[in-house]
């Protein structure tokens, strides 16, 4: 089993740790159930699409798709829902069998055709656009029902928002993949060693279109939390995303060449990340400065997740 993700978790844990004590120094607005809670919040959609991207990611790969695939995803299902009569469940259900099939696609081109993923699914990123576009004939959509779709997140349970419990389900499901079965193993072996990999008896290629199948699937979930929780669909609702959910990548250990990664480790990258924001916030720093601080974070994110920050073990010669 492979102990360097666990030991990147819990050095962000223990970085994690002081970041909120001095945040709770400078506001002490910012250690209260509700900003916390609030604070969360804002990192579901991020934790939802990390807990598939991770995979490309660890093979060797990356999705560029995942907010244009979110994007379309919502406008699909009230297509489905309020357009075309479907209840919300199969809608639903549709909807996230169409974002994986947009992953499949995907993967194919990637692991059959040979052509570099990030031109790939750059490319679908476009297109993907267009296509939301052309079914949203450009407008921005209203769904205000029905009822049960939108308390999907404006509900909550036990005081907590309903979608951090789905965050949580997809990051606690995704890490015991990554950590507990065949697959997981094989995923981190071809980003590792593909040809390694390959002539202990896997196959890279399989391995590579049920990645991006799966970060389709969740990206297709994260545009249906994001429908439901804004209660509005366009072709841009999630432009940008990508580069946060790589950021929380990241931060997290996953490493920039494959072979590592730590779906636990990407939530608490983007916990981080908006931790310091939010507490910029609270002490009213201008918005100007935040990319400052969100760059000085993975620069050291990326320096203690290599060791550069950790102190050596010096080793006794014998005489």
């Amino acid at each position: 089993m492979n102990k360097k993700p666990i030991a990147t978790e819990l050095r962000l844990a223990i970085v994690l740790v002081p970041l909120m004590a001095v945040l709770t120094i400078l506001s002490p607005r910012f250690l209260t159930l509700d900003n916390l809670t609030n604070v969360v919040w804002s990192v579901c959609f991020i934790g939802i699409l990390s807990s598939g991207a991770i995979y490309p990611r660890i093979t060797g790969g990356i999705d560029l798709s995942l907010g244009s695939t979110a994007a379309l995803s919502g406008i699909v299902v009230d297509l489905f829902m309020n357009r075309m009569g479907i209840p919300w469940i199969p809608s639903i259900f549709l909807t996230v069998v169409i974002g994986s099939l947009v992953g499949l696609f995907n993967g194919f081109i990637v692991a059959k055709i040979k052509i570099p993923a990030f031109v790939v699914t750059m490319a679908a990123k476009t297109y993907l656009y267009g296509i939301a576009l052309v079914v949203s004939q450009g407008a921005m959509l209203a769904i205000l029902e029905p009822k049960p779709f939108i308390l999907i997140s404006t509900g909550r349970f036990l005081g907590l928002p309903n979608p951090i419990y789905i965050m949580v389900a997809l990051v606690i499901t995704s890490q015991f993949v990554l950590r507990r079965t065949a697959f997981g193993r094989q995923v981190m072996a071809v980003g590792s060693n593909e040809v390694a990999a390959r002539l202990s008896g896997v196959d890279p290629d399989r391995v590579r279109l049920i990645s991006y199948t799966i970060s389709g699937g969740t990206s297709a979930v994260g545009g249906v939390i994001l429908a439901s929780l804004t209660q509005q669909v366009f072709a841009a609702a999630a432009s940008g995303i990508e580069l946060d959910v790589m950021t929380a990548l990241v931060i997290g250990g996953t490493s920039a060449v494959g072979g590592r990664g730590s779906v636990v480790g990407a939530l608490i990258g983007a916990i981080m990340v908006a931790f310091i924001i939010n507490g910029l916030n609270l002490l009213n720093v201008p918005n100007l400065y935040q990319p400052i601080a969100i760059g000085t974070v993975i620069i050291l994110a990326l320096l203690l997740n290599e060791g550069y920050l950790v102190p050596k073990r010096r080793t006794l010669s014998r005489a």
